[in-house]
């Protein structure tokens, strides 16, 4: 769903490599600028960002924002992709109408399809998987819809439901809420399959495949040989 002249820059400029680390998505689904080329930018000082409060600015991010083939999310800006570091998930739901005959709609303001999946994170979040995307329910959210109490889990846990009409769940009492024991981004991504912190391929691979590396020699060595912890 990319714009017309954004289509016609890149392939114009096919070459442009892509930017990390410039664009923060928060939980709330505001964007930040996170300008590294200013003059003494401290990462500690300065990483969180910038707010974007350019309506015609954020209404382009939205439109041209996309994901690829791993996961990670970027603004296809003209031929540029800017990565965008994740707060809690790609997309960031805001609730519309009474219940139960509610609508979700995009950060970015697209109308939500289709559910695939509900789910509460250890933090309370609610998140789902939906046609757009990877979700979450802005939290100022959660109190307008319909939740009601499931029968308790096979091991006596308590469970949800959560009724919404226009999304059909496979039972007609409504979507059964999964339990979730992530939590954080990078923890909600390898559920929900988004990359939290994109980086280039090769580093993503490579820092991938050193934490493997380091947890398999970790579960090697036998527990008296294992490196004590800081003090």
């Amino acid at each position: 769903m990319l714009d017309d002249q954004v289509k016609r820059a890149m392939l114009k400029w096919p070459q442009v490599p892509s930017v990390y680390g410039w664009l923060r998505l928060s939980r709330r689904g505001q964007w930040f600028l996170i300008d590294r080329g200013q003059p003494g930018f401290d990462p500690a000082r300065d990483g969180e960002g910038s707010p974007i409060t350019s309506p015609p600015i954020i209404d382009f991010i939205g439109r041209n924002y996309e994901c690829d083939r791993r996961g990670a999310w970027y603004w296809q800006n003209g031929p540029q992709r800017a990565f965008v570091r994740i707060g809690i998930a790609p997309l960031i739901l805001r609730v519309l109408n009474e219940p139960p005959r509610q609508l979700l709609v995009t950060h970015t303001g697209f109308v939500v399809e289709r559910i695939d999946r509900v789910l509460g994170d250890a933090d309370g979040n609610l998140l789902m998987n939906t046609n757009l995307g990877p979700a979450a329910v802005d939290d100022r959210d959660i109190g307008q819809l319909q939740l009601t109490a499931a029968e308790p889990t096979a091991d006596g846990n308590d469970a949800m439901l959560l009724v919404l009409e226009r999304y059909p769940a496979p039972a007609a009492a409504g979507w059964r809420i999964e339990v979730c024991n992530a939590s954080g981004a990078a923890a909600l991504g390898a559920e929900l399959g988004f990359v939290a912190d994109p980086a280039p391929e090769a580093a993503q691979e490579a820092a991938q495949e050193a934490a493997q590396v380091g947890a398999q020699e970790a579960a090697r060595k036998p527990a008296d040989d294992r490196d004590p912890p800081a003090a």
